[in-house]
């Protein structure tokens, strides 16, 4: 496929990032996540004429991901804060991957990055609840979900199966909206009563991960036994 510019339709750059993605079409997806992805896709077009490269988004995604635990941790309403810097840092990792699309530079090396980028924020948003005086115990348990669920996925990839057949309940976007609901609860229950409350609702959040985080690694060691044998 020639590489496409930045004057790509929204048909050139679904079928860019259909191919980039393992065959998902974005067109396929919920409503929240299409709206999600037009909005990256005319953010991406109007920065790429200005000489925006995809390397500029991740940089500011690593940025926002480094910026939540930091921010947490000074309590009070500043979780709320952090959570609006976690949406950044998504929206700068969406648009980081138009960028990449529309100017023809995917590649499995920037995936490679990506991919480091997303545990890496991953990391950063459980310090942030740890912060906030989450269950150690429980924040070890989901971080190991995530290691394992991530595992799992990379192993069965490696032998045939697709990424874009094993999303599950378990899977970022889940954790995201999670911790995005954790720090806004825990602005809220500071502002209310104090720093006791605000840590059993991270808490109480943080079983809600761990029990999707579960049902998700069901779901995937489901479709990989199907598809793999």
């Amino acid at each position: 496929m020639a590489a496409p510019t930045t004057e790509t339709s929204w048909d050139g750059y679904v079928s860019g990032w259909s191919n980039s993605h393992d065959g998902y079409d974005p067109r396929h997806a919920g409503p929240l996540l299409r709206k999600w992805l037009r909005a990256a896709f005319t953010v991406g077009g109007m920065l790429a004429r200005f000489g925006a490269r995809p390397a500029y988004a991740m940089t500011v995604a690593v940025a926002c991901a480094v910026l939540v635990p930091v921010l947490a941790a000074r309590g009070g309403s500043w979780p709320a804060l952090a959570a609006v810097v976690l949406v950044l840092g998504l929206a700068a990792d969406t648009v980081g991957q138009t960028l990449a699309v529309l100017l023809g530079r995917t590649s499995r090396l920037a995936s490679f990055y990506r991919t480091m980028i997303d545990r890496l924020s991953e990391v950063c948003w459980l310090v942030a609840l740890a912060s906030l005086g989450a269950q150690r115990t429980l924040l070890l348990a989901c971080a190991a979900m995530v290691w394992l669920h991530e595992y799992i996925r990379a192993r069965a990839g490696a032998v045939g199966l697709r990424a874009a057949g094993s999303a599950t309940i378990g899977d970022r976007p889940t954790r995201a909206w999670l911790t995005l609901l954790s720090l806004l609860l825990a602005a809220a229950s500071t502002a209310q009563v104090g720093p006791d409350l605000a840590a059993g609702v991270v808490t109480m959040v943080l079983v809600l991960w761990f029990s999707l985080a579960v049902l998700g690694l069901g779901q995937l060691l489901t479709v990989v036994r199907k598809v793999l044998t």
